[in-house]
């Protein structure tokens, strides 16, 4: 997840191992460990009773960059459980209160907030900025809308969920793992619970979120087994954990009468079922239709070198609306043609215009083994 490169650059100064110097001391963990720590990218989706005590302890592990994103403001039926907030932050925006409250244990921590509402129009812009994504929100859609941004862009999920006296914990989307879906296929949910709802008791919630703030640490330093494939059950009544393992559904008929028919599809101009196309492919493409090049790399990239006749779209502004109408409309009389400069960035563009439906192929050799 962090390069050296990225490590170096996150020296730790005197008051900073002076902070953090209980954790420094493990032997699992050491500085190493906390240079990764602070190299992080955390994004909490929702400010409740999951979130709240997962953000203060990311914030008081040092977690480098912490986004909050949460749409509701403070309520007094709040502050049973969600621990960041106090009688006087009663009606104002969740995000700001929190941000508050983290900075006051923790100044060294950057803290984004986000005062809106996550959705499938801003999800992609939004998780494309962080390592990690903390699910806390008490919603199916938004968790639906999670799980297939994380999918796309290949961002691990890590989901808590509470529900009366019970409640959850898994890891998502990590090292080829079950996605949520995964554990609640769409076609056999048919309800959604929140904290409104149904009772709750406020430790609860809370217990689940330092549970996801304990799995992000594990993850960032490498220490101990990952939720991967498991989800945690935790029964406050019986006072008891249990593990259950994913089990994956069988491919059914109709799925894989899919399956064929999409690779029938992509069999056009002889290429395979991730479309990438060999610089042959290429130049045979350029000769017989009108085409559209895409660099997805950075402009300092672009600028330095780049194919002829190509353009500049930055994988991070790809998923914005007005790029994405922008690009269905040339989809329609183009080939569109998109490379970075070894194929990893290329992919994830790809999968986000695949859930556009926009027609595209990705050029599989490096740039400089391409002459214009």
């Amino acid at each position: 997840m962090l390069n050296s490169t990225e490590l170096c650059k996150n020296k730790l100064s005197e008051y900073e191992y002076n902070v953090y110097a209980r954790q420094i001391i493990l032997d699992k963990l050491g500085m190493k460990g906390q240079k990764r720590i602070k190299a992080s990218k955390v994004l909490c989706i929702g400010a409740g009773g999951l979130n709240c005590s997962t953000i203060l302890y990311l914030s008081g592990a040092g977690i480098g960059t912490i986004g909050i994103i949460d749409n509701d403001k403070i309520e007094i039926s709040n502050l049973q459980r969600q621990i960041l907030y106090r009688k006087k932050d009663i009606k104002k925006p969740k995000v700001v209160a929190a941000k508050n409250a983290s900075m006051s244990l923790n100044p060294l921590c950057k803290i984004n907030i986000y005062n809106k509402h996550l959705d499938k129009h801003n999800a992609f812009d939004i998780i494309i900025n962080y390592d990690i994504i903390i699910d806390g929100t008490d919603n199916i859609e938004s968790r639906y809308i999670i799980s297939e941004a994380c999918q796309k862009l290949h961002k691990i999920h890590i989901y808590g969920a509470v529900e009366n006296l019970e409640g959850q914990i898994s890891v998502f989307n990590y090292q080829g793992g079950p996605t949520y879906e995964t554990l609640y296929p769409k076609e056999t949910i048919n309800r959604i619970n929140s904290c409104n709802q149904q009772g709750i008791l406020g430790p609860l919630p809370g217990i689940i979120g330092l549970l996801q703030a304990i799995e992000t640490l594990k993850i960032i330093t490498g220490i101990g087994n990952i939720l991967n494939g498991e989800i945690l059950v935790y029964n406050l009544a019986n006072a008891s954990f249990k593990k259950i393992k994913i089990r994956r559904p069988k491919m059914t008929k109709k799925i894989f009468n899919d399956l064929i028919k999409k690779r029938a599809i992509t069999k056009q101009l002889n290429l395979n079922i991730n479309k990438h196309i060999s610089k042959i492919t290429f130049k045979k493409i350029q000769s017989n239709y009108k085409i559209i090049i895409i660099d997805i790399r950075e402009p300092i990239e672009f600028k330095l070198y780049h194919l002829k006749n190509s353009i500049n779209i930055p994988l991070k502004t790809i998923n914005r609306i007005n790029t994405i109408s922008y690009l269905k409309s040339l989809s329609e009389q183009k080939i569109i043609v998109i490379y970075c400069y070894n194929g990893s960035r290329s992919s994830t563009a790809s999968e986000i215009l695949e859930t556009h439906q926009i027609k595209h192929y990705i050029l599989k050799e490096k740039i400089k083994e391409i002459k214009n």
